[in-house]
């Protein structure tokens, strides 16, 4: 089954999460210039059964959601030509915690302004 363009099997939820249709909805709603913990804020509220879903699926990892997380920041590096990297920054994590993250600015036309 397809709703709103993520496929919604048991299998697929997870793999959906980190499909760059996903990440461009994400970029899309994102300030000009943000930090990964907000990032990963809005995929929660944005995409909340896929979240979840992929979190379940590192459930077998030491941390799993820092696992994920992980995942997601490689997710974001990848997006060359979209957005760049700029420095790291201490903010709250999920858990309420500091910790240090990257932050991002968004290109335009392909090139960092």
């Amino acid at each position: 089954m397809v709703t709103g363009g993520i496929r919604n099997t048991s299998e697929g939820l997870a793999m959906d999460l980190l499909r760059d249709n996903v990440f461009e909805t994400i970029l899309d709603r994102m300030e000009d210039e943000f930090e990964s913990h907000d990032f990963i804020f809005e995929m929660m509220r944005r995409f909340p059964r896929e979240y979840t879903h992929s979190l379940y699926e590192c459930r077998r990892a030491k941390d799993p959601i820092q696992t994920l997380h992980a995942k997601i920041g490689r997710k974001l590096s990848l997006m060359k030509g979209r957005i760049s990297k700029t420095r790291k920054i201490t903010s709250r994590n999920v858990r309420g915690l500091p910790s240090t993250n990257q932050f991002w600015k968004k290109m335009e036309d392909g090139s960092d302004q």
